[in-house]
């Protein structure tokens, strides 16, 4: 079972994702909090630390309206909402990151951070070998974060790709580069190539961790060209017999009409030897049930992660997914 406080601050996970927060104008100046803006502006992201390792990333909203508010109280950040009152910390933008998004470069726009995972947004350019940024540049922002202490992990995301290996042969020199250049873990997200001897490939390269989404891209442009699940499902289970256990992992989208189907979906997944995660989406209605479902979501997949035995040392605390750390 979920314990209580986790349950809490999973509901006020959620209701920030939905519902956005408001930072009075006065508190803004303050600098524990002014140390997590770069703008200020309504729709910039803040990421506030619910409790250790139990982060989230809520849209700024613009002052004065209703919803979520910070407030300051007794010398201490309190979070006030609908769901109750707690204590919270914000994280602060790392000094790297700030420069970038001052900066509005190519790599500015493609790169964010989830905790302590660096995310790069790649696509492939023209037919040969080109990726949408150089790599020198990657490799200049990732020592820029590995300088400052602010990561532990990369995250590559690898748009759709026309090309029958989904522009794995494009990102294979950049892998290599990071490994060689870092001690660090490298992850895949991305679409799965039509052969699976490409999945070996993966892994021979440098890759410790694949991610092929079951529902699509959270947060990035969306290919107009789909797989189908089933596609998805059997590049699942070939990867998960050649990683190792418990680096395999899936994004799952909730439907409010799909509860029971996604039990389902969670039990297969991890019967496979793949850890799902759970995208937690900005509604702009919010189901009533959502949140009841949504534990017990993640107490099913609490005992198919403990069924099957997955190791969790690989996940890394995520500002948008329900991940079996959190359960």
């Amino acid at each position: 079972m979920m314990a209580m406080d986790k349950i809490y601050h999973g509901q006020i996970k959620l209701g920030l994702i939905q519902r956005g927060l408001t930072i009075p104008a006065l508190l803004q100046g303050l600098t524990e909090v002014s140390s997590g803006l770069c703008s200020g502006e309504p729709g910039e992201e803040v990421t506030l630390a619910l409790a250790e390792d139990f982060i989230v990333k809520a849209n700024l909203n613009a002052p004065g309206q209703d919803g979520p508010k910070l407030v300051y109280h007794e010398d201490r950040l309190r979070l006030h909402m609908r769901e109750g009152e707690i204590e919270v910390g914000i994280i602060a933008v790392p000094e790297f990151l700030k420069r970038q998004l001052r900066q509005r470069t190519p790599v500015s726009e493609n790169i964010c951070l989830d905790g302590y995972c660096l995310n790069i947004f790649l696509r492939a350019i023209g037919r040969g070998k080109k990726l949408s940024m150089p790599v020198e540049a990657i490799l200049a922002v990732i020592q820029s974060a590995f300088e400052e202490g602010s990561v532990d992990l990369v995250q590559v995301n690898m748009d759709f790709s026309d090309e029958a290996d989904r522009g794995f042969s494009r990102l294979a020199p950049l892998v290599e580069a990071i490994k060689k250049r870092f001690n660090t873990f490298v992850a895949l997200k991305g679409f799965p190539p039509l052969d699976h001897s490409t999945i070996d490939l993966m892994y021979a390269s440098g890759f410790d961790i694949i991610d092929f989404p079951l529902g699509g891209f959270s947060g990035t442009i969306k290919s107009k060209r789909a797989m189908t699940a089933k596609q998805v499902h059997s590049a699942l289970e070939y990867a998960a017999g050649i990683f190792p256990l418990g680096t395999v992992w899936t994004d799952l989208v909730l439907r409010p009409e799909s509860h029971r189907h996604s039990k389902e979906g969670i039990d297969r997944l991890a019967d496979l030897g793949v850890i799902p995660l759970i995208f937690l989406q900005r509604d702009s209605t919010e189901n009533p049930d959502g949140y009841r479902e949504l534990v017990e979501l993640a107490e099913h997949m609490d005992k198919a992660i403990q069924r099957n035995r997955l190791p969790l040392k690989w996940l890394y605390p995520t500002c948008r997914f329900l991940s079996p750390l959190d359960t």
